[in-house]
């Protein structure tokens, strides 16, 4: 039987994922695989399991992991990850952009290199300069996307899935032995993506607040699409 398959009996993490979404009331929706797969990018791995919120008139929650098998010269390790994604029928207009948990300013240019992107620089705000790192091409677009109630629910959001993947990091003498991969937000015109790559797999349970802020952070999307387009017709 595959590994991952939601077949397979006796899974704790299936187990944990099964009570997180009956607490939720997020229902079964493994047949989105290839539809997030090719939307979002996610490359190989099984995407198992999948559970999505549907109610009328409002955007998709989807919640997810993915395994992948990764080889090497030291042999073969399963990684997984963890994904909340957002998606909206209508346009909220956001440029696309990627936020990030900050880390060094060496990782900043590599994400810079990597993407033809560049980071967003906010003076007038320290505390969310200091905390997210924002990259796009468009930064004019950016700036007025990335008004004061979106820059509060990114930097709530990412505040809140680095502590829960640092939690994770702290070896057995206690240190803490930050992780590479930072969490972050891929940002597209009716799609948003949280990705979650600790070291070990992250509590579902620890998926509550997030799913939340996600929503959030795609209603401030949108109010801050309706005040651009406002001022566009003063």
């Amino acid at each position: 039987m595959p590994f991952g398959s939601r077949k397979r009996r006796g899974d704790p993490r299936l187990e944990e994922w099964a009570r997180f979404a009956a607490e939720f009331e997020l229902e079964p929706a493994d047949g989105l695989a290839e539809t997030l797969r090719h939307r979002f990018a996610l490359g190989d791995g099984e995407l198992t399991p999948i559970y999505a919120l549907e109610r009328r008139g409002q955007p998709q929650l989807i919640a997810f992991d993915q395994r992948r098998l990764r080889t090497g010269p030291a042999g073969s390790v399963t990684n997984l990850r963890t994904f909340v994604a957002v998606r909206s029928e209508s346009d909220h207009g956001a440029p696309s952009l990627r936020a990030s948990a900050r880390r060094s300013k060496a990782f900043e240019a590599l994400e810079a290199s990597r993407s033809g992107a560049q980071r967003v620089e906010l003076p007038d705000d320290p505390g969310f300069d200091r905390s997210v790192s924002v990259f796009l091409r468009d930064v004019e677009a950016a700036r007025a996307t990335l008004t004061r109630p979106v820059r509060e629910v990114l930097q709530r959001l990412l505040g809140a899935a680095d502590a829960a993947v640092g939690a994770l990091n702290v070896t057995h003498s206690g240190s803490l032995q930050q992780t590479t991969v930072a969490p972050s937000v891929v940002v597209g015109q009716r799609n948003l993506l949280l990705c979650l790559e600790p070291r070990q797999p992250l509590p579902v349970s620890g998926l509550a607040t997030l799913l939340v802020d996600m929503l959030s952070l795609q209603a401030a999307l949108e109010s801050a699409h309706v005040r651009i387009e406002g001022a566009l017709l003063e």
